[in-house]
């Protein structure tokens, strides 16, 4: 049996209560649990074999470069039989295309009860190393034999490459400096708490890449899902220890520095960690702090290991600072490279929480371009040569539930169910132009941020990554600009001033009410991205006009529902007028009802079914069964035009290829 309790306590880090946090630390048993049945010949748990800088399998790679890597392997092998054992552990590391790259083995002689870390070696030619602009991967075979017999194995995947922080350079990356901009992330989702099944993690990665950000922080160590998810699209991560402006006594401070080990042993292997914070966030770590560095570089020794804090402004015994100092917009650490933890938030005073940049989607354009537009020039300070740190991340990409206010936390470009603001659209414009590797986070964008309606400003605003951008009104260029002066950003915003959205003053042609209404180009904005003069990416918007019908999409971010009884996915019903524009004042209520192998998450307890659209769009979360089919959603709203949806699920795929 296993027993969970959630209630406060002060010797469990983060320790602070849980009414006083401002994020949620929801109950249950939430991440997914494996019982492994081990032979008494086997390969140790980093995290239960509890051996310094050891335990399990555990990779670095003492020279990176493209012609030639060398890839290191610790292999702990515990024998807990009462006989002497000898073994053979054999590594195979395989390219992304299944090839095998190299391969060492080595013989191991085990006393009773005994256990012994393996040391191997391989180079790599011609290795194709991991970057955030082309994350690729390759799979580490460990196996354990005896007689020729397998007694154990496991699959690690890596990434070859090199992390190294310089104060002048910054960031660099095999060689190369590298600036990221990135978010804070927190997990939960509405209806689920934190209880999000392995796809969601990688659609809020997905989401959160394709928007261009190349790292991530948070309060906590995040799902191994997630993990994954910033290996495969290449997003750089800072590992946090759970904590928030609190430190408790000695029992807690034992456990926090065990945190740190467990958080390390966890996800050393992955080439997307590139700090680790150990220091609890936001709280007087004095006390912590030399001891939590000696943890951090006692667990991985040599080079490529970071810690991050806060600013310790006193003098403390055995510690001089932690290798990457966070700073401000406005300041530089002149001894150690620097990095901004947390940027783009403001608040006018603790209690309320309210400021430029916390704005619902269902508030409209205005609300969402002071938003973009704080965002934006926030963002533009970061690159100012003077100060320029080894990279940023925006508080936060997603709109989160807190524990301290009853309003959820409103400042990111994606709100907390994963649709994004006009915000949004100005960070992806930073991203590059030009088509990465990577399966996210790159090529041409272009974004109108107006609704063409008879409340929508005339001035303009159309984000890009674009040379040009050619705006179109009715069927009459506009201009053709460069982006906007004055501005040290990657992608300035293109800024054009249009006339009325609507010569008569009526919108009736977006209802098919008057003669012609579906073809008429009254009321349209188009929007073209140029690059060397030729068309590289669009937006065309219409006016809307009253709802007539609702929509259904899937959101799946190339991730196709697993029947597992356990995945699910997430379905936006949009509030459409006759073009198929999504009314961006739609607030109907829809009633959603499905069939076949699939289930709706939660009712009208929860508010989720029926649930009132925000902005024109309702959310609805479809779980899939254990048996692989067809499910079919429906959704009625009183007035609107009914909408049916179909999709199929998959069996979950067996072997280590996601």
């Amino acid at each position: 049996m296993v027993r969970l309790d959630n209630s406060d306590n002060p010797e469990v880090p983060p320790g602070k209560p849980q009414r006083e946090l401002d994020f949620c630390y929801f109950g249950g048993l939430y991440r997914s649990v494996e019982i492994e049945v081990l032979p008494s010949l086997h390969i140790t748990d980093p995290i239960l074999a509890d051996t310094v800088a050891g335990g399990g399998v555990f990779v670095t790679f003492p020279a990176v470069s493209a012609g030639e890597s060398t890839v290191q392997v610790q292999t702990e092998v515990a024998n807990e039989s009462d006989e002497q054992r000898t073994c053979t552990v054999t590594q195979q590391l395989m390219s992304p295309d299944g090839k095998i790259e190299s391969e060492n083995a080595q013989s191991v002689s085990l006393a009773p009860h005994a256990r012994h870390a393996a040391m191997q070696t391989m180079q790599v030619r011609n290795a194709r190393l991991w970057h955030p602009e082309d994350p690729q991967l390759y799979w580490l075979h460990t196996t354990v034999t005896e007689s020729g017999r397998v007694t154990d194995d496991q699959f690690t995947r890596i990434g070859i490459r090199s992390i190294r922080f310089e104060i002048d350079r910054g960031l660099l990356i095999n060689g190369q400096p590298f600036l990221s901009i990135g978010a804070n992330r927190h997990q939960d989702h509405p209806y689920v708490g934190n209880a999000l099944p392995p796809s969601a993690h990688y659609r809020d990665a997905f989401k959160l890449r394709e928007a261009g950000f190349t790292s991530y922080r948070s309060h906590y160590p995040q799902d191994p899902s997630f993990m994954d998810a910033c290996d495969e699209l290449g997003i750089l991560a800072i590992v946090s220890n759970p904590g928030w402006q609190f430190v408790g006594d000695e029992i807690f401070k034992k456990r926090a520095y065990q945190d740190a080990r467990e958080m390390i042993r966890r996800d050393r292997n992955r080439p997307s960690v590139a700090i680790w914070e150990a220091a609890l966030n936001e709280s007087d770590n004095s006390s912590l702090a030399a001891e939590f560095y000696r943890v951090v570089h006692e667990e991985f020794p040599g080079p490529g290991c970071y810690t991050a804090g806060d600013p310790i402004h006193k003098k403390v015994p055995g510690f001089d600072g932690w290798d990457i100092g966070y700073v401000g917009y406005q300041h530089k650490d002149p001894d150690r490279p620097s990095w901004i933890r947390e940027w783009g938030d403001q608040v006018d005073n603790w209690s309320d929480q309210q400021g430029q940049v916390r704005v619902a989607r269902s508030w409209g354009e205005a609300p969402m371009l002071v938003q973009a537009s704080s965002h934006m020039h926030s963002l533009d300070r970061i690159y100012q040569p003077e100060t320029k740190p080894a990279g940023a991340n925006l508080w936060a990409g997603i709109d989160a539930a807190r524990g301290y206010h009853h309003q959820p936390f409103l400042g990111a470009p994606l709100d907390v169910f994963r649709l994004p603001k006009f915000d949004y659209y100005m960070f992806q414009s930073q991203r590059p132009p030009q088509v990465r590797p990577g399966r996210a986070g790159s090529g041409p964008m272009i974004f109108i941020a107006n609704y063409a309606t008879f409340h929508s400003p005339q001035t303009v605003t159309v984000f890009s990554n674009c040379e040009q951008v050619r705006l179109t009104q009715n069927g009459k260029v506009v201009a053709t600009q460069e982006p906007d002066a004055g501005y040290r950003l990657p992608h300035p915003p293109f800024t054009f001033k249009v006339g009325e959205f609507s010569a008569t003053r009526s919108m009736l042609f977006a209802n098919a009410v008057s003669p012609g209404a579906l073809s008429t180009p009254i009321g349209e904005l188009l929007a073209e991205g140029l690059i060397d003069g030729k068309v590289a990416a669009t937006h065309l918007v219409h006016s809307p006009g009253q709802p007539k019908s609702i929509e259904l999409r899937l959101d799946t971010c190339g991730l196709d529902p697993v029947a597992d009884a356990a995945d699910w996915v997430r379905v936006y019903a949009h509030i459409c007028d006759a073009r198929g524009m999504t009314y961006p004042y739609g607030d109907d209520v829809v009633t959603f009802a499905v069939s076949g192998e699939g289930s709706l998450i939660g009712d009208e307890k929860l508010f989720a079914n029926p649930v009132r659209a925000e902005a024109g769009i309702a959310t609805a979360l479809v779980r899939t069964t254990g048996t692989a089919g067809q499910v079919t959603l429906r959704a009625a709203a009183t007035g609107l035009k009914d909408a049916t949806l179909q999709f199929q699920t998959r069996q979950r795929e067996r072997g280590f290829v996601r």
